[in-house]
């Protein structure tokens, strides 16, 4: 399988860098400004490295709240951090830019990214309000700057929505990989950082053989169960200290994560 080439694991787990608010971003600290996110980027990026992960994702994600309105300005700062740690990732990396698909693969484009994760279909609705994505825009964007070879990570459902359309999980994955045929589907839980649904795996694995990788949930002492049941995961807050979105990665939870993740390399 792809994934397996790409990360050299059977069932890859992949390490998140969140980075801090960028600029125009409400949360943004000017006084660090750029070197701050930069140098607290490469200490979470080494500490997932040296802690044993198959693969990098870098997300805006303290950007919150979210906007669909991305300016130029996160783009270039987001593409100047990457092409800082360029010369430290030593993995297989990819991109997600929240809420903008298009600014994804723009600044996978720009850095020269392996993979995306990206919202890419349907309208749900949920606390950032009704998002509708239209499918064949997206990928003909995808194709028009460059991006037709990055492989795409892409939700069933997204996390904390509900589809306006109720369909179950199985309709939703067939049409969803008939139309798009992704590269990995992604099972998200209801909330940010709790554990996922093992039973929406097992009803979205029914019916298609797309790889599916947890993308949320994920913990040193979760990890295993989840393993059992999907192709590969991707963890955030589980590898920070203590568990807490706002603090940085921990090597010794990383360590942690992967030594429990072992008998399914």
């Amino acid at each position: 399988m792809w994934y397996q080439e790409m990360f050299h694991a059977n069932k890859p787990v992949i390490g998140m860098v969140h980075l801090q608010a960028l600029p125009t971003d409400p949360k943004y600290d000017s006084k660090g400004g750029m070197k701050k996110i930069i140098k607290m980027a490469r200490e979470d990026l080494n500490s997932l490295q040296n802690g044993g992960v198959n693969g990098i994702l870098f997300c805006n994600e303290f950007s919150i709240p979210y906007t669909k309105k991305i300016n130029g300005a996160v783009i270039a700062a987001f593409a100047e951090i990457i092409g800082e740690l360029k010369k430290d990732i030593k993995l297989p990396f990819g991109i997600t830019c929240a809420s903008s698909v298009k600014a994804t693969f723009d600044i996978a484009c720009a850095t020269g990214a392996d993979f995306v994760r990206a919202h890419y279909h349907g309208a749900n609705a949920g606390v950032y309000g009704i998002n509708d994505y239209d499918p064949g825009d997206i990928e003909r964007y995808r194709y028009y700057i460059g991006c037709g070879n990055v492989k795409v990570l892409t939700a069933v459902i997204q996390e904390g929505t509900r589809q306006i359309a109720e369909r179950s999980l199985e309709e939703v994955t067939k049409t969803l990989t008939f139309n798009i045929n992704p590269d990995a589907l992604l099972i998200y839980s209801s909330t940010p950082g709790s554990a996922i649904d093992i039973n929406q795996v097992k009803k979205v694995k029914s019916v298609t053989t797309t790889p599916v990788f947890a993308s949320n949930g994920v913990t040193p002492e979760t990890i295993g169960k989840i393993l059992q049941y999907v192709d590969g995961c991707i963890v955030g807050t589980g590898v920070k200290y203590n568990g807490n979105f706002y603090q940085q990665v921990d090597i010794n939870r990383v360590k942690s994560l992967m030594n429990n993740a072992k008998n399914y390399e």
